[in-house]
């Protein structure tokens, strides 16, 4: 029995041709992994209720950022402050751990209550509900109260209500002479440490996306086959 083979065509540009579409589909691939992974961590940290703009602060960047390559790779990550530290990177990484957050010394944590007003989307801190009304403050110190748990204690302030029974407003003279009526409130909860709860899984989901990757490669490759088939 003899066999004869010919090749149809220029052999170096077919397996050129062949090469660039292997680089696409793994790069089409890599980038379908990433974006499901990213995906799937905002999800994952929004019904954690730890905030969409939390959530938003997941990010993908897929190398190379410009064209294909058989060496493509996402990266998944929590953006870091600009200094390189903290930010959303370290706050995700301790609800992934489990951290236990101290203060050093003798001084105490203060966590804000649901009473704090807000300023610029975020909880007020003891330094600004201090700060001077002019400022957006109360116009006086915090004081503080024990509890009956050891370690725990409490930073309160008085205050008058609004009209509409929500807003807090400072106590002044004025408002005490229109007859409103003064409440202390407890503004900070003061304690030693705080244990973060466990509350995001990166590596579970990391691995699993992971081990689709070879799936999304094939699947781009037979698209593209299809679409040239059809040329």
């Amino acid at each position: 029995m003899k066999l004869s083979v010919q090749i149809d065509g220029d052999l170096s540009k077919i397996l050129e041709q062949e090469i660039k579409d292997t680089q696409n589909a793994v790069t089409t691939g890599v980038r379908k992994t990433g974006e499901g992974l990213k995906s799937e961590l905002r999800a994952q940290v929004a019904s954690a209720g730890l905030g969409r703009r939390l959530a938003n602060a997941v990010r993908l960047n897929v190398y190379p950022d410009r064209g294909s390559s058989l060496s493509a790779a996402a990266w998944v990550y929590a953006r870091p402050s600009k200094g390189g530290r903290g930010g959303a990177a370290d706050i995700m990484s301790a609800f992934e751990e489990g951290s236990l957050i101290r203060r050093g010394g003798s001084q105490y944590l203060a966590i804000p209550t649901d009473h704090v007003p807000r300023r610029g989307g975020r909880r007020m801190t003891p330094h600004d509900l201090q700060s001077g009304t002019k400022f957006g403050g109360f116009g006086r110190d915090l004081e503080v109260v024990p509890t009956n748990r050891p370690g725990v204690l409490l930073l309160v302030l008085p205050i008058v209500r609004a009209n509409n029974g929500k807003s807090l407003r400072p106590v002044t003279g004025r408002r005490i002479k229109a007859g409103k009526h003064v409440e202390w409130i407890p503004m900070f909860i003061l304690v030693r440490q705080v244990q973060i709860p466990r509350l995001l899984d990166w590596r579970g989901p990391a691995e699993s996306w992971g081990a689709r990757l070879p799936d999304e490669v094939i699947r781009a490759m037979d698209a593209q086959n299809v679409s040239g088939n059809a040329q």
